[in-house]
């Protein structure tokens, strides 16, 4: 695969990264596979967060990475706590941003963070006064590089303005281009990465799900959103016929195609689909091989034109204002 820069900076990556917000086990023999095999196939960045698994994700990059350290760019994340009763809290506080980067390092058993994302905005703190915490750790040594996450366009000036910006992540698919309209545009005038999460609407435009019953009973994430609603579904899995359509004329898989998709955008957008199964993986990874036509892109475009899906997301916080 291959690689590119994040930003207007020296961190690579393959043209997808990986997102490891299930990547928590260390013993797992298949993750551990994915990871290596990740690395192998030119997807080199590690997207994680300490609020995954409650730090286990980290723990795992310490683990599983530390021999390809100077292959993999790690991506880790702070401001998201989740309380007891598994509702979110954010801290966006300097004090808290110094105290959650130490404990990442720890926990990541590394010197320096390669990217670090304020993970969710703290509507009790000033975002410059978050972002000039984490402008420190730069000057520290700690972080090399810094990011943003779920923000909108006013706030992620704002932020780049404090410190260069080398990401902005958010969801967007084909079925959410919510970030289109003002946040993709902000992010290639100021030369900001655009890093894709969800971008396989998990897994449903694999045509993975069917109805709202092959979700898991624990899978709340996704029970929670209206888009996987029952009177939902077979609305939206009519759209997946233009990806079919497409599948017809050049060949790979629905989520090959629809990641395809986000690699035609006129904007600079890295995916970070998540994977778990060596599987999954690989065929992911063949979505940087695929080359769509203008008309294909369009057809795409088309068919899941912003509105075309009926329900919304609950995969992450509301972009700040």
């Amino acid at each position: 695969m291959k690689s590119r820069k994040i930003g207007n900076t020296s961190l690579q990556s393959g043209l997808l990264g990986l997102g490891c917000n299930k990547m928590l086990d260390p013993d797992n023999a298949e993750m551990v596979a994915v990871a290596n095999a990740a690395i192998d196939l030119g997807i080199n960045q590690f997207d994680g967060a300490d609020s995954y698994g409650g730090g286990l994700c980290e723990k795992f990059f310490a683990k599983v990475l530390k021999t390809r350290r100077n292959q993999a760019t790690i991506v880790t994340k702070f401001a998201s706590l989740r309380q007891p009763d598994g509702s979110i809290a954010v801290d966006g506080s300097p004090a808290y941003a110094r105290k959650a980067c130490e404990a990442s390092l720890q926990r990541l058993e590394m010197d320096c963070i390669d990217l670090y994302y304020l993970h969710r905005i703290d509507p009790k703190v000033p975002v410059e006064e978050s972002i000039g915490a984490m402008a420190d750790l730069v000057k520290a040594g700690k972080v090399k590089q810094i990011g943003i996450s779920n923000a909108s366009a006013d706030v992620i000036r704002r932020a780049h303005k404090t410190h260069p910006l080398a990401a902005v992540q958010m969801e967007y698919s084909l079925l959410e281009r919510g970030v289109e309209q003002q946040v993709l545009p902000v992010c290639k005038e100021l030369g900001i990465t655009f890093v894709a999460y969800g971008p396989l609407t998990y897994a449903f435009l694999s045509g993975e799900v069917q109805k709202h019953a092959d979700l898991p009973p624990n899978d709340l994430f996704r029970r929670r959103q209206s888009r996987f609603a029952e009177e939902n579904i077979p609305h939206n899995l009519k759209l997946l016929a233009a990806l079919d359509q497409v599948r017809a004329e050049c060949g790979g898989t629905r989520a090959q195609l629809a990641l395809a998709w986000t690699l035609h955008r006129p904007w600079d957008v890295l995916p970070i689909p998540g994977s778990t199964k060596l599987a999954h993986l690989k065929d992911n990874a063949a979505a940087a091989d695929i080359s769509l036509s203008p008309a294909q892109v369009a057809k795409l475009d088309a068919a899941f034109a912003p509105g075309a899906a009926r329900g919304s997301s609950a995969g992450g916080a509301a972009p700040a204002k």
